[in-house]
């Protein structure tokens, strides 16, 4: 059985949903300050011996946030998270069982396995305003023989609007239900068209990479005419998914293409395929830009 608990500021005052079998433990409290950082949005859960599947913690921002750094936790069991904007009115503010497509259209934060603490640049953060929904998406998996339990979520440390004047936005670009992966070591890549993100030009200023159990190596390349931009050609570790600051900022264009290259070293004796499960694949360059455009937070070819 998973339950569930979340926390949002000490201000959440109702929730509903569960598993199908029970009630979530719903707490309107709070974890306090921990170096500098308090709660956001977490979520309680238990996992049975082998078994994945995903929960969404919905919550309510309870007045206007303005936050310079970001913490993930990801517990063993985490696979990863998806923090984004979310619309909808229903269901109310709690924590639910979901699927991999359950997200707003805009991204916040993502986190992986071994995800450290990050914290924006000089002059750049989010905006979360007052009454703004949150939805966290947990990808869970308990690879383990053992039942396992946890709690996943985001922790901010939170600035003034005048130390932030740069408001960033969050995109995941790579190949999708294209991607095709044989037995043995290969390389495959995906494109997006920057102007599917924005309209003006963007300031990129941090990078990550998200692939799963087989990926080793991941190419970012940016095509502006005949020139050739390189984003990230970096070694993979599914166990430590991290964001890198750029050592400057890279200004991205509208009729810019970006290019994710993913390298994977395919153990099995099958092809492997885009999907959610630890088992398959994904291959997405987590790009990190300002000023945020509101785009759709998947961005492929």
């Amino acid at each position: 059985m998973t339950t569930a608990r979340v926390l949002l500021l000490a201000i959440l005052a109702s929730a509903c949903g569960g598993d199908g079998s029970s009630s979530p433990d719903i707490d309107a409290m709070s974890d306090g300050n921990v170096d500098g950082f308090t709660s956001l949005l977490e979520g309680d859960w238990n996992l049975g011996p082998g078994q994945e599947g995903y929960f969404c913690v919905y919550a309510t921002v309870p007045r206007d946030l303005y936050i310079k750094a970001l913490r993930p936790i990801t517990p063993p069991g985490t696979h990863h998270t998806v923090l984004t904007r979310y619309t909808g009115a229903t269901p109310a503010d709690g924590v639910v069982p979901c699927n991999v497509g359950t997200n707003g259209q805009n991204m916040i934060f993502g986190s992986g396995v071994g995800a450290p603490d990050f914290e924006f640049p000089a002059g750049v953060g989010l905006h979360l305003a007052k009454g703004t929904r949150l939805l966290l998406n947990l990808h869970l998996f308990n690879a383990s023989d053992t039942p396992l339990s946890g709690r996943s979520g985001t922790l901010i440390q939170e600035t003034t609007a005048a130390e932030i004047p740069n408001l960033a936005e969050l995109v995941l670009a790579g190949p999708t239900l294209t991607l095709s992966i044989p037995p043995g070591v290969s390389t495959r890549s995906g494109t997006c068209q920057l102007s599917n993100i924005t309209s003006t030009p963007i300031q990129t200023f941090a990078l990550s990479q998200h692939m799963h159990k087989l990926g080793t190596n991941m190419k970012s390349t940016v095509q502006r005419g005949a020139t050739e931009i390189l984003l990230q050609d970096i070694p993979y570790n599914f166990e430590k998914q991290v964001f890198h600051q750029t050592p400057s900022l890279i200004e991205l264009r509208p009729g810019d293409v970006l290019t994710t290259a993913c390298t994977y070293n395919n153990t099995t004796a099958n092809t492997v395929t885009f999907g959610e499960s630890s088992n398959d694949e994904m291959c997405f360059t987590d790009l990190f830009y300002y000023p945020a455009q509101q785009a759709n937070f998947v961005c492929t070819n």
